[in-house]
Formats: C-alpha cells, sequence, structure tokens
C-alpha cells in the first residue's frame, strides 16, 4: 500500500513538474491501458485507459473553444499491447503526435503492472487489432484448443509474436495438390474443377479453402459441393481467370487450408460450428502461459477526412508498432486480382490526408497489406520503418482508377525495411504504386516477397496512365519471386510513365514458379522510363526485359549472372537470355548505352541482346563479357558479335573482361579499374547501397527453404 502511495505521489510530482516546463502551446495526453491505473483525465498522474479517450479528449476540446488549435498534442502510450477497434483518425485530430512514453515513464508504471498481472511490457506500444486467445485446454500430445466468441472466424495466429501457419495440405509446404482438368463450360471453369479421386476425401469441408495458382495470382475459394460421379468441384465464389487458363505457369496447382487431418507443428484448424481453435505446438511453449493473438480488425487505424478539400493534416506517428491487421473474404466475393489490389482493408489506412510524418515504426502480422495512401494523399512522409510478416504486401500508393484530380502525389517511402510479405496472398508487391505522381522509393530495403518487388503503373499500353515522376532510388530488392507465381520482376512497370526514374537499386535473386522471371520488368506500354546505375544480378531469366514500349533509356546498368535458373519442370521454357527486348513497334523501344553484361552462363545458343525481328532500338558502348568462354549471340537470328555489330549495332561496344575491382566470385560488380574497357567507353562506378552485402548466393541455395508457404 505504502509502495502504491509513494508511486502515485511521484506521478503527482512529475505531472506538476512537466506542467511547470511546459509552454501554453503543448498538451500531453498519456495512455495505459489498466482499469487500475487509467480511466483518469489523460494526465501523467491520472493516465486515460484507451487511446480512443485520447482523441476523444482532443475532438472535445477543439469543439468546446471551437478552435482547430494550433498547439500540438502528443499521446504517450505505454509499451503494452493496446487493443482497439479501428482506430479513427479524422481532421478533428490535427497537429498531434502519436508514440511510446518515454522508458522513464513508462518504468513508473511497471510495479503496478507488476502487482496486477495483465501487461506485458514491450520495447514499444503496439496498437492490435487482434484479441488474445486464452482458455486453453490440452487434447493430446502436442494438441491444445480453446473456444473464442461467436463472431469471430479465425484464420490467422500469433503465438508470442510469431505466426502459426494455418494448416494446409500437402503438408509439405513446398508441395502442391494438382486437379485433374479444367472444365469446359465458360462460366462454370471460374467456379470449380474436375478433381483426382481422394483429394477431397475429408471429413468436414465446411471451413476448408482451396488456393488455386494461375499465373501471376491465386485465387481463394470456399468449396460449394462436391460431385463424386464425375469428381468435380464447384466454389462459392468465382476466379477472376478460367481455372486452368494459364496452362504452363499454373500446371494445375492448388492447396487446401484449415482443415484439422492437416494438423502439424506450429499449425492451427478453425472450426467455425463451435467457434473452436485447435493449436499442434512443436513442444518449444505452453499455449496455457504463451501470448496468444488472433486477429479481429481488418483496419488497425484509419488516418481519414471524409472531405477532400479538408484532409487530416500534420499528424506525427512515430515510435509505435501496428499489428494484427484481419484478413476476410466473402463466401461469393471474388478473391484474386494483379497485385491481390481486391482486398480494400490494410492494417494503416491514410486517405485524403497531406503533411503526415510515419518514423521508426513497425507494421506487421498482419492480413492484408500494411500501410495503403489512398487517393487524396500528398507529402505523406513512411520513413526508418519495419513492415514485416504481412499477409499481402508492404506499401500500396494510389489506386486502380481514381480521378485525376484527387491522386496520390509528392509522398515518399524512405529507408525502411519491408520484408517476408505474401504470407496469405502471395501475388501482393513489396511496394505497389498505381494512379500516383512524383513519389519517391528511396533506400529501402526490400526482400522475401512472393511476386514483384516494387510495381508500378496499372494501365496497359499507350492510353493515359495517370501514373508519373516515380523515383525508385537506390533500393536493396532481394529474394523475389520465390518459386511460387509466374510473370514478375524486381522492379516491374506498365504504361506510359514520363519522368519515371529507376536508378541506382540493387536487384538480386528473383526466381518464379516456371517461367518469366526477370530482374526490371518494364511491360506493357512501359514508356518514357530512364533505367540507370542499377546493378541486376542472379535472376532466373534476363536481368532486364521489355515487352513493349517507347523511348525507354537504358543507361550506365551492370547485368550479370542473368538466366541461372534450369528450367524447373518437364516442358518448362528455357531462360531468353542477359538483356532482351520482345515486341517490335513502329518506333523506338529503347536507347541502350555503357551497360556492362557480366554473363556467366556455361553452354551453347546463349543470347547476351536479345530481339525479336524488326524491333528498333539504338545500342552502342556497351562491354560484354563471359569468362568461361561461352559464345554469346544476339539479335532475333542469334549471330555472333561482329555480324551483329557489321548489321550496324553496338557500335563502339567491345567483347571484353570490364575488370571489376571487387571479387566476382562474391558478386561485387559495382566499381570497374580505371583501365576498365568499360570506364574508357563513358561507363560511371556505381554507389554501393548502405544494405548491401556481397556474395552469389543465387537463390537456388535457399529455394527449398523460401519456396515454402509461409515458411522462412
Amino acid at each position: 500500500m505504502k509502495t502504491t502511495i509513494h508511486r502515485f505521489l511521484l506521478l503527482s510530482i512529475l505531472f506538476i513538474s512537466k506542467l511547470c516546463q511546459s509552454s501554453a502551446v503543448h498538451e500531453d495526453l498519456y495512455v495505459v491501458p489498466s482499469p487500475v491505473i487509467g480511466n483518469g483525465d489523460g494526465t501523467l498522474a491520472s493516465p486515460y485507459s484507451s487511446l480512443q479517450q485520447a482523441l476523444q479528449h482532443v475532438e472535445s476540446e477543439r469543439i468546446r473553444t471551437n478552435t482547430t488549435s494550433l498547439s500540438r498534442t502528443t499521446v504517450h502510450l505505454y509499451p503494452t499491447y493496446h487493443f482497439v477497434n479501428t482506430v479513427h483518425i479524422t481532421q478533428a485530430h490535427n497537429r498531434i503526435r502519436l508514440t511510446t512514453m518515454t522508458e522513464e515513464y513508462a518504468t513508473l508504471f511497471d510495479e503496478l503492472f507488476t502487482r496486477e498481472k495483465s501487461h506485458q511490457r514491450l520495447k514499444q506500444a503496439v496498437i492490435s487489432g487482434g484479441m488474445p486467445v486464452t482458455g486453453w485446454t490440452h487434447v493430446s500430445g502436442n494438441v491444445y484448443s480453446a473456444v473464442v466468441p461467436s463472431p469471430l472466424f479465425v484464420n490467422q495466429l500469433f503465438v508470442n509474436n510469431q505466426r502459426i501457419v494455418r494448416t494446409r495440405i500437402p503438408t509439405n509446404f513446398s508441395e502442391y495438390l494438382q486437379y485433374a482438368a479444367p472444365l469446359n463450360d465458360s462460366i462454370q471453369s471460374r467456379y470449380g474443377f474436375q478433381y483426382v479421386p481422394g483429394q477431397f476425401n475429408y471429413t468436414s469441408l465446411s471451413d476448408a479453402m482451396v488456393i488455386i495458382y494461375h499465373s501471376w495470382t491465386e485465387s481463394h475459394h470456399y468449396i460449394d459441393r462436391l460431385i463424386p460421379s464425375n469428381n468435380t468441384i464447384f466454389f462459392t465464389n468465382p476466379s477472376q481467370y478460367p481455372i486452368g487458363e494459364f496452362t504452363q505457369q499454373a500446371q494445375r496447382r492448388f492447396h487446401i487450408e484449415n482443415l484439422c487431418e492437416a494438423l502439424v507443428a506450429n499449425s492451427f484448424c478453425f472450426v467455425n460450428e463451435t467457434k473452436t481453435v485447435f493449436l499442434m505446438t512443436d513442444g518449444s511453449y505452453d499455449p496455457t502461459t504463451a501470448q496468444i493473438i488472433t486477429s479481429v480488425q481488418e483496419i488497425v487505424v484509419s488516418l481519414v477526412s471524409n472531405s477532400t478539400t479538408d484532409p487530416v493534416r500534420d499528424f506525427i506517428v512515430d515510435n509505435i508498432a501496428i499489428q494484427h491487421g484481419a484478413w476476410h473474404i466473402g463466401r461469393t466475393e471474388q478473391a484474386n486480382s494483379a497485385s491481390a489490389a481486391f482486398l480494400t482493408s490494410v492494417a494503416f489506412f491514410i486517405a485524403n490526408a497531406t503533411s503526415i510524418t510515419i518514423s521508426n515504426v513497425e507494421i506487421s502480422h498482419t492480413g492484408s497489406y500494411g500501410l495503403r495512401l489512398r487517393e487524396g494523399t500528398s507529402n505523406i512522409v513512411f520513413m526508418n520503418s519495419l513492415i514485416n510478416d504481412t499477409g499481402a504486401g508492404g506499401v500500396w500508393v494510389g489506386d486502380w482508377a481514381t480521378s485525376p484530380s484527387i491522386l496520390a502525389n509528392s509522398n515518399k517511402i524512405l529507408s525502411n525495411e519491408i520484408s517476408y510479405g505474401g504470407n496469405v496472398f502471395p501475388s501482393a508487391v513489396g511496394v505497389l504504386v498505381f494512379r500516383a505522381y512524383d513519389i519517391i522509393i528511396a533506400d529501402n530495403s526490400i526482400h522475401h516477397h512472393r511476386y514483384n518487388g516494387v510495381s508500378v503503373g496499372s494501365q496497359n499500353g499507350y492510353d493515359e496512365s495517370f501514373t508519373w515522376k516515380i523515383l525508385i532510388i537506390g533500393n536493396y530488392i532481394y529474394t523475389i519471386g520465390q518459386h511460387i507465381l509466374c510473370d514478375q520482376g524486381g522492379i516491374y512497370t506498365i504504361g506510359i510513365q514520363p519522368g519515371t526514374i529507376i536508378h541506382g537499386n540493387v536487384i538480386k535473386n528473383v526466381y518464379s514458379y516456371a517461367v518469366y522471371m526477370w530482374g526490371i520488368y518494364l511491360d506493357d506500354g512501359a514508356s518514357n522510363i530512364l533505367v540507370s546505375n542499377n546493378v541486376v544480378y542472379n535472376t532466373g531469366w534476363s536481368s532486364l526485359f521489355q515487352h513493349y514500349g517507347a523511348n525507354n533509356t537504358i543507361v550506365n546498368n551492370v547485368f550479370a549472372r542473368a538466366s541461372l535458373i534450369e528450367p524447373p519442370h518437364p516442358g518448362d521454357a528455357f531462360p531468353d537470355g542477359d538483356v532482351r527486348i520482345q515486341l517490335a513497334e513502329n518506333h523506338t523501344s529503347w536507347t541502350y548505352t555503357r551497360n556492362i553484361v557480366y554473363d556467366v552462363y556455361q553452354g551453347a545458343n546463349h543470347s547476351a541482346y536479345k530481339t525479336d525481328p524488326h524491333v528498333t532500338s539504338i545500342s552502342n558502348n556497351n562491354v560484354y563479357f563471359n569468362p568461361y568462354g561461352t559464345l554469346l549471340l544476339f539479335g532475333p537470328d542469334k549471330v555472333p558479335f561482329d555480324e551483329w555489330q557489321k548489321a550496324g549495332h553496338d557500335n563502339g561496344s567491345v567483347m571484353a573482361d570490364p575488370l571489376f575491382l571487387g571479387d566476382v566470385n562474391q558478386c561485387d560488380f559495382f566499381t570497374v579499374k580505371p583501365n576498365s574497357p568499360a570506364a574508357e567507353l563513358g561507363f560511371v562506378n556505381l554507389t554501393k547501397p548502405s544494405q548491401w552485402s556481397p556474395g552469389c548466393d543465387d537463390g537456388g541455395g535457399e529455394a527449398q527453404i523460401s519456396n515454402q508457404f509461409y515458411r522462412w
């Protein structure tokens, strides 16, 4: 009792001292999620018990004083889990800073929390869209069960801050089932397929989900009915494409989730009829004492104004975590699209907002994307933060079809780590930009995603794209694709994009399931793009690929160790070479100059520069080299270098060792010696990104690990 009184007095003294030191234009509110300590007036001595109370305080005070307030209000959160319904931040909350309270203040509450035994002390405050799952009982062996409240459908589970896998068949997560045949009817083919006898012989399929792989997407389906007489399955919700349309890319792959017969160590299943979660541990933790959380809220934090002319302004979020965003698919909802863009909810959702700073924030354990900057956003800075373990992708900017008057613009994504995405929806992207302009994506580490690392644009062909001036600079992008989907790139662009620059990035380890895997991928109509000073290596197919486009400039890049992958399956196509333009058009496709191609292919019939017939391009002053003496071939007819030059191509280019200063056996391709033939042709040495580390791991050695769905 004396200790509690002492703590209270100390808090009061600190509060009075802080009042004396504060200026009249600054307010501090404190949030401690405890029925014993909280439920006060927001002061240090008597904090609020919820973030919502603090936000309501700000809103009511500004209404009472009839002002939007020029003062800055800082909301200090105690470093523990703050379980919330969606937190709604509006223009009524302008000029707020949301942060974790200092170590000094947090320590004052620790003893009381120790007595209460209700809160786990963390490094920073966590705003969680989940809820703890408690009341676990032992079933048998390492299997435990718990019952959750009736509204919940549990499809994500996190134990001691780690994602636990929903059960999957095949239980070897590197393997797939293959259906027997697609359906011939044009409508039915989007709703089902003909299965192999025995593939669905399980006790109950009512809560199961079937995930089907196409090419650059996967689709998620609930089961409607089985017709055993002809081994046909129908789903309640359709696929975007006819199932089986992409024969080579999909290879009839699918898997089944949420069957309790498939429990393996560190996996769970959910029986909706009894609202029971079954969890099999690996024996290293006890569910009765572990912190186990399931996601509930699809949007954890919403920073949105209801007016495009009166946006949320001048809001700061720093030194907190946002976790446990949920995912939900309706039983009749089409659940697949390019870049998983059918998802409408993300953990941290921002729209109609300007002058927002987000720094030193962790967004993790989500079912969808981590952060979305939608229409009406400008001058948003997301920096020095971590997006990790997402169900979909990392950052999503803009929308597929937004009015030009409210396009996302002038937003910056700087110096973040965006990693381990696609755990539920592998077709999602590390950083996705649709209609937007003046966006900077710089100095980020983007890795372990199952589709594109960075994807920019949403308009195929040469129609107006409403996407321009996207700067992708100095990023380290690696371990992309991971042998899951097809038709992808480390950096992917589509449509006309004047002012877009891809500069100074390092891209490595890009591998698809079967075909179409490129380092930098200029797809349908990608035009007016500058690709400069990048290093691209360890790609399954070409380092650089242009499907079709106009007036792109490819200058001063290093393209190395391309087309490394052998056809993974019988009938898969062979890689296409080092750099490639596919379609011929009646304009210049690109200007290609002062690049280094360092080829390590050992074999015959290998293209260093591949084009289809009649492609118009300008190439000069490039250096090509293969240390193993492989004959490098050029152009649509695959001719030797001297014949290629005699035909008027690659004027001033040479076939010679570029003389790298670094160890090529450690993939140090950045710097050439002063006497390098590349330097003599004007090649300028590149700056090494701070995140990059040497090493020639080409993805093959890690394939057995990173190929596993969900697992790392």
